[in-house]
């Protein structure tokens, strides 16, 4: 059970520092890839409306990090449920 708890918190930790980094990231660069757009070769990232233009570099870094949320929300919600579990007697 001990390492089960490790796990659990583990996958918790991961998922809410994975978002805590695109949140701080994304207001560095100006938004996200997945609100922006590609067009004739530039790349924009949106922050509430408001586009950012970017290397393409930045973009896929945008798109990459942002879809990672996908994998990492789920995650840090199965490790959260399972602390719950475990530390109720």
């Amino acid at each position: 059970m001990i390492m089960s708890q490790k796990l659990a918190e583990t996958l918790f930790k991961i998922g809410i520092l994975n978002f805590l980094v695109f949140v701080v990231l994304a207001l560095a660069i100006g938004g996200d890839a997945l609100n922006g757009h590609e067009a004739n070769g530039h790349y924009y990232l949106a922050n509430h409306g408001e586009l950012t233009e970017v290397c393409q570099f930045v973009f896929i870094y945008s798109q990459v990090h942002a879809m990672s949320l996908f994998i990492t929300h789920p995650l840090a919600m199965i490790g959260g449920f399972m602390l719950w579990y475990y530390r109720i007697p």
